[in-house]
Order: structure tokens, then sequence, then C-alpha cells
């Protein structure tokens, strides 16, 4: 009796689940900001959608627009096993628009954002979209050994990693971009690490990587380190990175276990070279550079790189540090420092240094107030 009870109340739960599900669910973004955001990439949890749209899987889920056109969207599964729907709404400043979520036949979007393991090239991990790549070093490469990123330099919006791999001559642009930026033994072109009185710790190259998507919005994988010490503190680390299409931005969260549980100083850093121009915010720094990996560095042009910290960490100071432009913050251990990296270059898209720096002030105020999502009957 008690078996035969507990079907039938599972039955009837699903029928009332059943009863409660929608054929769509309409989603309303709105721009609160006084300016445009063209291509931001919007979340939905994907999990819950699946619980409240009849017949919706992630085989056939679309989203399309007011006019019923299908926009691109992407779906992938988490670390934490949970499940994400991504699109990319365009809202001049203040508007509000409707999309909707329903079952139909999924169109297919080309990849935009890509990322692999690069084995042939002693443990690379690279990455890239439509407007930027780059690459974090791994285990088989002896030197340099930092948290930081090497930043690779495009002038076309197709992908080109697999390219350059393949030939291996990537310091030579032969007309859609090149390697012209030096990391040596620092944070290169960014990344978050610990750091004691004046000194930063470089960290070291990932141990493991986990690889958890690509797609026509966003790429994303997962690493693991080797225990850094700090001050006699030994602590773990882990990181996740992000990448999505249109975005000169890389999302990076760290996580820093302290083994006696103790807040730990943190910087987001980018190391300096031959700087021309530079700008700090409250929460972000901007600056150009002249071209640092090259012989002929007035045919190669400059290189410009920003950083910029979550609003949910406390930015205590944009300063100098050993070399390093920084955001200095304090993340309690095992906590998550989520940080952007961003890179441009002048003969790819980025006509000045101001023009840079505006374009990082702006996405530093995107970052503060996201577009605001309601899902709505």
């Amino acid at each position: 009796m008690k078996v035969i009870s507990r079907i039938a109340a599972a039955a009837s739960a699903a029928a009332l689940l059943l009863s409660c599900q929608v054929q769509e669910q309409h989603v309303l973004v709105h721009n609160p900001s006084d300016f445009d955001r063209m291509g931001e990439t919007v979340e939905l949890d994907f999990d819950n959608l699946l619980s409240s749209v009849k017949n919706l899987s992630a085989e056939n889920a679309v989203v399309v627009d007011a006019s019923g056109a299908q926009v691109a969207s992407q779906i992938y599964t988490e670390s934490d096993g949970h499940s994400v729907l991504l699109f990319q709404p365009s809202l001049q400043a203040g508007a509000s628009m409707t999309y909707t979520v329903k079952p139909g036949e999924r169109e297919d979007f080309p990849i935009v954002a890509y990322s692999r393991h690069v084995p042939e090239r002693l443990d690379d991990y690279a990455y890239e979209n439509d407007l930027v790549a780059g690459r974090i070093y791994g285990p088989a490469l002896s030197d340099p050994r930092t948290f930081g990123c090497d930043v690779w330099l495009k002038c076309t919006s197709r992908l080109i990693l697999d390219e350059w791999f393949q030939k291996m001559d990537y310091h030579h642009n032969y007309g859609d971009g090149m390697d012209c930026y030096k990391v040596a033994n620092t944070l290169g072109g960014g990344a978050v690490a610990p750091y004691s009185g004046q000194s930063i710790c470089l960290g070291d190259n990932w141990a493991t990587q986990t690889h958890i998507c690509d797609g026509p919005i966003r790429t994303k994988a997962a690493f693991t380190f080797n225990d850094i010490e700090l001050d006699g503190r030994k602590i773990k680390v882990t990181k996740e990175i992000s990448l999505d299409a249109g975005s000169r931005f890389v999302k990076s969260t760290t996580w820093f276990n302290a083994e006696d549980g103790a807040d730990i100083p943190v910087v987001a850093g980018a190391v300096l070279h031959e700087v021309i121009s530079r700008e700090d915010g409250q929460n972000w720094i901007a600056f150009t550079e002249v071209a640092s990996d090259t012989k002929q560095p007035e045919i190669d042009g400059n290189i410009s790189i920003a950083l910029v910290l979550s609003p949910e960490m406390t930015a205590e100071s944009t300063t100098t540090m050993q070399s390093h432009a920084v955001i200095t913050s304090t993340a309690k251990s095992g906590q998550g420092v989520t940080a952007w990296t961003g890179s441009g270059w002048s003969q790819g898209g980025i006509e000045s240094p101001e023009a840079w720096a505006r374009q990082v002030e702006r996405f530093a105020a995107c970052v503060a107030t996201p577009l605001e999502v309601t899902l709505v009957k």
C-alpha cells in the first residue's frame, strides 16, 4: 500500500506539474543605462525553463524576438551540473524588448567562441572569438610559469587558432593578426593573484584543464593549479575562464582556498611594457603600450590591455606594483574572485588609446549595472 501510495503521489505531482506548464516563456529584457547595449549576453536558468515550458529540451529550445525571428542561442552545462541558456539582445538606451523561449527547430548558428587544449604546443590552452585571442600556459612549458595569459592579436573576425598552431608561425602577421606580446615571468595580459607587501605571487601554469563549452555565444574552461605558498601559508587555486562572442573581455573567476581559512590579499594585475597611455577608474584600468614582442614596433603597432574587477569585490586601490598595473582587493578563503581582462590592437579595431579607455569604462559600467531580465507570462 505504501508503494502504491507513493506511486500515486508521484503521478499526481507530475500531473500537477504538467498542468502548470506553459507553451512558451516570455523574457523581458530592459536596458537601465543611458547608452545603448549591443549584443550583450543574457543568461537564463535552463533547468528552471525545462520545468516550466511544456515539451522543452536542450535539443529543441529556441529563442525568438518580437517579430518571431530566431536569434542565436546556446545551452550548456556548468561544471557544477546546472544548465544555462544564453542569447545576446541589443537594446537602445532605456529600452525594453521581449523575447520568447519555446520548443522549435534550432537553427545551426556558427561557432564564434572557441577554445581548446593544445598539447602539440607544450600544453597551451588557447581561446578566441571574433575579436580577440589568447592562451594560458600548461604543465609541459618550463618557462614562463605564471597564472597570467598571453595576448594574441586579430584583425579578422574568423577563427584562426587552429591555423596558427598548425603553421607554428604566429609571430609574423600574414594578414589576420599575430602574437607580438611578451609575457615572460609576469602576469602577462592579466590574472588574479595573491600578493604580500609589494610582491605579487605570480603562481604557476595550470595543472589540469577541463573544456566546458564552445558555441555561437560562449566558450568556457576550468583549471586546477598546483598549491602555492604565500607568507608560509599553503593555498589551493582553481579557476574558470569564459569568453563571449563580440566581447574583448575574458572573464575569470579564481578561487583561493587557504589552509588556515584566513583572508587573502589579491590583485587583478597585468604587466606594463612601454606604456604610452594609462587611465585608472574606480575598479578598472586601461592602458596602451607599444608591441612588446617584436623587432618592428613601428609596423606591429600598439597593444591595449584592460583590467576590470567585479563590483562584488571591494577595489581598495588602483596602483603599480612590481611593474604591473594592479587593482588591489581582499578575498575570503574559498570565495570566487571575478575579474575581466581585455585586449585590443591598433590594427584590429582600436582607434586610439583614448577610445580604448572609454570602451573599458563603458564595459565596467555594464558590469556594474547588468541588463534587467524578467520572466513574464
